[in-house]
C-alpha cells in the first residue's frame, strides 16, 4: 500500500516537474531535436525543420544573423539570446523570424540599432533592456504595420526603450 501511494507521489511530482519546465513552451508544439554550436551561435533545431538561435558568444559590432542552419530555417530566438554582448552595435534580423522574445537584447550598452524585418508578429517584454545605447529601429514594414505587432498582454510601454527610439518605416537592408 505504501509503495502505490509512494509511487503515485512519485508519478505526479515527475507530471508537475514536466509541465513546470515545458509550461512556456506553447509557440514550439515540436521536440528538440539537438542543440548544435556553429561559428558563434548555438541553435535549438527542432524535428519540422526549424530553428531557434538561443545563444550568441560572438564580439561582432555589426551582425546578420543567419536566416538558414543547414536545411533548417531559423525562425525565433531564446530570451537572452544576446544577453551581455558588450561589442553588439546594430543587428538585422532576418526575414524568416516571426517573434522577437522577452530581453532578447539585454545588457548589451553598445547596441544602436536593430533592423526588424516586417514577417515579426509579436514581440515580448523588454525585447530591448539594459542597451543605453540604443535609438533607432529600422522596420522593414509600413507605420500600420509596425501598429499591428502583438505583443500580447504586454503593454508597449513595457518596452519603452523600442518605443523611444527612432523608427525608419520601409528600410530595406543596404540603404
Amino acid at each position: 500500500m505504501k509503495t502505490k501511494r509512494a509511487l503515485k507521489t512519485a508519478a505526479l511530482l515527475l507530471l508537475a516537474a514536466v509541465l513546470a519546465a515545458f509550461g512556456g513552451c506553447a509557440r514550439h508544439t515540436h521536440i528538440v531535436v539537438q542543440s548544435v554550436w556553429t561559428d558563434d551561435f548555438c541553435f535549438a533545431v527542432y524535428e519540422d525543420g526549424t530553428a531557434d538561435i538561443i545563444a550568441y558568444r560572438g564580439e561582432a559590432e555589426e551582425l546578420k544573423l543567419p536566416d538558414r542552419l543547414g536545411d533548417n530555417t531559423v525562425i525565433g530566438f531564446g530570451s537572452k539570446a544576446f544577453d551581455g554582448c558588450g561589442t553588439l552595435k546594430r543587428v538585422l534580423i532576418p526575414p524568416t523570424v516571426t517573434s522577437l522574445p522577452a530581453k532578447l537584447f539585454n545588457n548589451c550598452p553598445a547596441l544602436e540599432s536593430v533592423y526588424i524585418p516586417s514577417s515579426v508578429e509579436t514581440i515580448g517584454k523588454n525585447v530591448i533592456s539594459d542597451c543605453p545605447a540604443f535609438k533607432q529601429v529600422l522596420y522593414a514594414g509600413t507605420e500600420e504595420e509596425w501598429a499591428a505587432v502583438d505583443v500580447g498582454s504586454v503593454p508597449w510601454t513595457d518596452n519603452y526603450v523600442l518605443i523611444n527610439a527612432e523608427t525608419v518605416f520601409g528600410y530595406r537592408l543596404g540603404e
